[in-house]
Order: structure tokens, then C-alpha cells, then sequence
């Protein structure tokens, strides 16, 4: 009779635990909305900083919020950490491969590196160039400029994430 009892105390237990964990994840949920919330807000009035922190702490768990990562490569990405970037967007194709402005946003920060790496190059190149460097220098200079373009093109994307 004991281990009926004890057995119906368990169960009860058991049953009563699983009630609450609805309420917790509710509340967690609407918790991290609020969150969001706060973190869009302040990257609108372009408060990186707050924004950032925010953010952060929802894409660790316990929260691990899926959408943290992408905005903070958004983030990262106007502050010009462009290798920080390159990581929140690529944790962020992790969890939402199907997701095109994310491959976009990534692949217009490599155009962006390739782009700021040209243009250190050019100012180390010298005036006074041979015949034999020239079609060099003028290959240069068009992925420079092809770079430069497809760089302004993307650029608007990255703002929408």
C-alpha cells in the first residue's frame, strides 16, 4: 500500500513539474521578444553598443535565439568587424541555411575585405610603372572598380537584415 502511494506521489510530482514548463517557456519566449524588441530599437537609433550586448546575450543559451546571430553580423558589420561579422553570419547559416540574405550579407563582407585589400595594395603600388606592369596595373584597377560596384550594390542588402 506504501508503494502505491508512493508511486501516486510521483506520479502527481511528475505531472504537476510538466504544468509549469509551458508557463517557463512562455515566459522565456515573450522575455526574448522584449529583448528583440530593445535590441532593434537601439540598432535603429544606432546604438551598436546596446544592441550588441542585447544581442549577444540572446544568441547563448539558455535563449540561443536564432535571429541574434544575423543581426549581430548586421551589427559587426557597420562597426567594420568584418571577421566578427563573417561569424555571427555564418552561425547564423547554420541554423537558417535556406535563408539568401544571409549568403548575401556574408558574401558582401568578403566583397568588402577583397575590396579594402585592393585598395591598401594600390597605395604601396609605384607611379612610375614598365610596360610589363601596366596591363597589370589596369587589371588592378577594373577588379577594383568591378569590386567597388558590386560593393555598392550589396550594401543596401545588408541594412534590410
Amino acid at each position: 500500500m506504501e508503494l502505491i502511494k508512493l508511486l501516486f506521489m510521483l506520479v502527481l510530482l511528475l505531472l504537476g513539474g510538466c504544468q509549469v514548463t509551458p508557463e517557463v517557456s512562455q515566459e522565456m519566449t515573450i522575455h526574448t521578444e522584449q529583448q528583440r524588441k530593445v535590441a532593434m530599437q537601439a540598432y535603429q537609433q544606432g546604438d551598436y553598443h546596446l544592441a550588441q550586448g542585447v544581442l549577444r546575450r540572446l544568441a547563448e543559451p539558455p535563449i540561443s535565439d536564432p535571429q541574434a546571430p544575423c543581426y549581430l553580423g548586421s551589427i559587426y558589420f557597420r562597426q567594420h568587424e568584418y571577421e566578427a561579422a563573417l561569424r555571427s553570419f555564418g552561425s547564423c547559416r547554420q541554423q537558417q541555411p535556406e535563408q539568401l540574405e544571409i549568403w548575401f550579407n556574408s558574401a558582401a563582407i568578403h566583397l568588402r575585405l577583397a575590396s579594402e585589400l585592393l585598395l591598401t595594395g594600390r597605395s604601396y603600388a609605384a607611379q612610375d610603372v614598365d610596360a610589363s606592369e601596366t596591363e597589370l596595373q589596369e587589371n588592378y584597377s577594373l577588379l577594383l572598380e568591378a569590386l567597388l560596384q558590386l560593393q555598392r550594390t550589396s550594401q543596401s542588402e545588408i541594412v534590410r537584415q
